[in-house]
């Protein structure tokens, strides 16, 4: 069984999460975005140790604390082709709203669509979903969709920053993660969780 807690950090509201089999320490850390010390916190306060570390895309606001965090564990840092150079090369704007950001560290493994990957007791599939960046991933494991910023509840991620992409973004979403089955739940970057089968139906960008 798959174990998934969330921890929202920076000014942003990032969604960080952390995703373990039950009764593992071995973990997986996606997405963390800021507030190293609060994600620390967390972890030793309930005996995880991330193994890996994947940020599902470039910008400062979900790769703000890896640095931090590899440092003390020793983890594995991975973010998907296209955004592997990004990481180090971060919007000045972003970087300043943030106040806490580090720079990350290079990243150990660059992902493609298709990847799988895996720590104790959960296997981990990547999916290629570019538009948001260029190098945007989303990541399923057991039946959730960890999206980024590519879709949220009834929305979708921006496209009119750097490398960011209308019709991609749309393709993606409309080709990689509709394709998923309908009670998959899609975990975002930011907001609430939803399924893919309600974003069908109610979620007007992508109709």
């Amino acid at each position: 069984m798959v174990e998934i807690d969330l921890v929202q950090v920076g000014v942003l509201a990032t969604n960080c999460y952390a995703v373990h089999a039950a009764g593992e320490s071995d973990c997986l850390v996606i997405d963390p975005g800021g507030e190293s010390e609060k994600i620390i916190e967390f972890l030793d306060g309930n005996e995880l140790i991330p193994s890996v570390i994947i940020s599902t895309h470039a910008h400062a606001d979900h790769t703000g604390a890896v640095a931090p965090l590899v440092e003390r564990y020793g983890s594995k840092f991975m973010i998907g082709v296209g955004d592997d150079v990004a990481a180090t090369e971060q919007l000045d704007w972003l970087k300043s709203m943030l106040g806490d950001f580090k720079e990350p560290p290079t990243p150990s493994q660059s992902l493609k669509h298709g990847d799988t990957l895996a720590i104790t007791g959960v296997e981990i599939k990547v999916l290629s979903t570019p538009g948001h960046t260029r190098g945007s991933i989303s990541i399923y494991i057991d039946g959730y969709v960890f999206t980024g910023d590519t879709l949220f509840r009834e929305s979708i991620g921006r496209f009119d920053l750097d490398a960011g992409d209308q019709q991609q973004e749309i393709a993606s979403i409309q080709n990689v993660l509709f394709a998923l089955d309908d009670d998959t739940v899609v975990l975002p970057g930011h907001g609430p969780s939803t399924t893919i089968g309600h974003e069908k139906s109610a979620n007007r960008f992508v109709r």
